[in-house]
């Protein structure tokens, strides 16, 4: 089973790593993880200091946002679909009735 950690806990472990106090074997045996996966939090921190690792379930605002505008542009296809056929659907019946 994966372990899943907090923001914060990653942080502190790559400035402890960062600052010499933590070595990276230490950090794996302590937290049960590979390498690679510190190794990952490192380059993340490293490429974005604020929004590098967002935690467990949750997106950089960036991310955030376009998921919100693509859920909004489904929406709006969705009521666009909806709106043809209710207008097909009114525009037919109306032929049925001037006969």
């Amino acid at each position: 089973m994966a372990n899943y950690y907090d923001r914060d806990t990653k942080v502190a472990y790559v400035e402890q790593i960062n600052s010499g106090k933590l070595t990276i074997t230490e950090a794996v045996k302590e937290l049960g993880c590979s390498r690679s996966v510190i190794y990952s939090w490192m380059k993340k921190l490293s490429e974005d200091a604020e929004n590098g690792l967002p935690g467990s379930g949750h997106m950089k605002p960036d991310m955030a946002y376009q998921k919100q505008l693509e859920k909004e542009n489904r929406q709006l296809k969705n009521e666009i679909e909806f709106l043809k056929k209710a207008a097909a659907y009114f525009a037919g019946d109306q032929r049925k009735g001037t006969r």
